[in-house]
């Protein structure tokens, strides 16, 4: 009997972590992100992302692009959100477009940050903005 015990929580250790990886992804969305954009200081290309909102923390986002390469986002300001609309939204400025704010799948609660954050991500302030907001998508 000890040893069937011992055979199940080795099974439940291991399996544990994938089991928690495979349900983390399943609040992933995608979406066609038609420009380059900056995110923390970093410029991404235009293409297909994965947005994924970290498990655990609910203001830690993965954005992954078709090759499987990412990138990880704080955004610490909430704002009420819109379940029914998951999106992400870029501060443009001229050509630069910087990550403002993502409203993930299924959460009333929209993650963003600052005015300054954005500004200081281009590394200078700038002017009139406009705001885009693209749809995710699973």
């Amino acid at each position: 009997m000890k040893h069937i015990s011992l055979i199940l929580l080795m099974t439940v250790g291991i399996a544990g972590p994938f089991a928690a990886q495979l349900g983390a992804q399943s609040n992933a969305a995608a979406t066609d992100i038609p420009f380059d954009f900056i995110v923390s200081k970093h410029t991404l290309p235009a293409g297909r992302y994965e947005v994924q909102q970290w498990p655990g923390n609910a203001s830690l986002f993965a954005l992954r692009d078709h090759r499987g390469h990412g990138i990880f986002v704080q955004l610490a300001n909430n704002e009420r959100g819109n379940s029914d609309q998951p999106s992400v939204t870029f501060a443009c400025y001229g050509k630069d477009c910087v990550l403002a704010k993502i409203t993930p799948p299924h959460s009333d609660t929209a993650y963003g940050l600052s005015r300054n954050s954005i500004e200081k991500n281009l590394h200078h302030t700038l002017g009139m903005s406009s705001m885009v907001s693209i749809k995710l998508g699973r």
